[in-house]
């Protein structure tokens, strides 16, 4: 089966996600992989496409709609500032993020729709991209290793990336209070644990300070460099193909929306 392909600006990569679940990342980064090429046109999803294509294990209709739920309240916080001397400007990512359930919950809608004022970070990539396979993210179960997994894929070609301790914990969103110790338990362990099969030869070095104490500085990630040519416009078609064979040709018929405000369960 052809693997759906996921790129996207860098800029993504700096958004904090500590406080997502792991659905909730899966779920967003096929939608990303969905809107890749879709300029910013509406895509749209039906809870089965969006559980097939995320591989999601959940089996109960209240916990998949307390995970949508989730992900639109994390999306909101998403947004881009871009200050100069004489301008501050805020944007968001999406125009749109709309989810209608029937009463049951047994089927939903998503409607997704990317604003035009931030539609670089999806389609307009040019010399920085990340990319790489959906299938792989949603086999790693920790959400620290999954931000790590888009991290490394930044330097795929490199194959050697040096993150800061400060510049490390705010990449991954940590609590103010990790240090070392926090990191190694929390972060470092589950990363050589799930990410090996996908970054061959990884190897994390601890640098630390020549100062009293020695304390930890930064931390070298290294791993065998990816084989990689130009990027060529269409290389993915067919995966493509493929992701849309996922959604089906049907035209997906709107379903009532459930009143929670009036939801005297």
């Amino acid at each position: 089966m052809a693997n759906e392909v996921v790129k996207h600006h860098n800029d993504l990569n700096t958004i904090p996600m500590r406080k997502w679940t792991r659905e909730e990342m899966d779920f967003f980064f096929v939608i990303i992989a969905k809107l890749r090429n879709d300029c910013t046109e509406e895509v749209v999803f039906n809870k089965y496409q969006l559980k097939g294509l995320a591989r999601s294990s959940i089996k109960h209709n209240k916990r998949f709609s307390e995970s949508i739920e989730g992900l639109i309240t994390n999306v909101a916080k998403i947004h881009y500032i871009e200050k100069t001397t004489n301008r501050f400007r805020l944007m968001n990512l999406f125009s749109d993020f709309d989810a209608t359930w029937t009463d049951d919950l047994s089927d939903m809608k998503l409607i997704v729709r990317v604003t035009d004022k931030f539609d670089y970070i999806i389609n307009k990539l040019e010399s920085e991209f990340t990319v790489y396979e959906l299938t792989e993210f949603t086999q790693i179960r920790s959400t620290y290793a999954k931000t790590v997994y888009r991290l490394l894929k930044q330097w795929r070609t490199i194959g050697k990336v040096e993150f800061s301790l400060e510049q490390f914990k705010k990449l991954l969103d940590t609590p103010d209070y990790y240090g070392p110790s926090h990191i190694e338990k929390n972060i470092i362990t589950p990363v050589m644990k799930e990410l090996p099969p996908f970054f061959k030869n990884l190897k994390i070095k601890k640098v630390k300070a020549d100062t009293r104490g020695n304390p930890v500085k930064s931390y070298i990630f290294t791993f065998t460099p990816e084989k990689t040519g130009k990027w060529i416009d269409g290389k993915y078609d067919k995966a493509d193909e493929w992701f849309e064979g996922q959604l089906g040709d049907e035209e997906i018929e709107p379903v009532p929306m459930h009143d929670w405000l009036n939801d005297k369960k």
